[in-house]
């Protein structure tokens, strides 16, 4: 049997956001995506105003930072699963109303999200990860 060997492992980067219960809703998203990714790690939450006129409550944001070999389809249809379960609908967004938000940002050395990556909170939010 011919050996085989794991494909390589992809630094991933996600933000995670709630302006509507949102401790609850970011500590629901931090278990969840825990479970599917064990390695994530988590950083602080911060608080931020949104740029969007229609979000009428500022933001907990949060990022998480992990390494996976999952393929950035998967990985983003695992994503928006959450963030349905967690009860997310198309038609709160038109409310202003964002029960979880969960973005891919980075996946391996592509950025995914470069707006959102160059923002503020984000920049805070990733200086708490010092690696080694």
């Amino acid at each position: 049997m011919p050996l085989q060997f794991k494909s390589a492992m992809y630094k991933i980067i996600i933000s995670l956001g709630s302006n509507s219960y949102s401790k609850l809703n970011i500590d629901k998203a931090k278990r969840m995506l825990s479970f599917s990714f064990p390695d994530v790690i988590f950083s602080s939450s911060i608080i931020s105003l949104s740029d969007d006129e229609d979000a009428k409550f500022p933001f907990r944001n949060a990022i998480g930072v992990f390494y996976d070999d999952i393929p950035v389809k998967e990985l983003h249809k695992k994503l928006k699963s959450i963030e349905y379960a967690l009860g997310r609908q198309p038609k709160d967004k038109d409310m202003g109303k964002v029960i979880i938000d969960i973005d891919l940002l980075q996946y391996g050395d592509v950025i995914i999200r470069e707006e959102d990556i160059k923002k503020e909170y984000v920049q805070a939010l990733l200086k708490e990860f010092v690696e080694e």
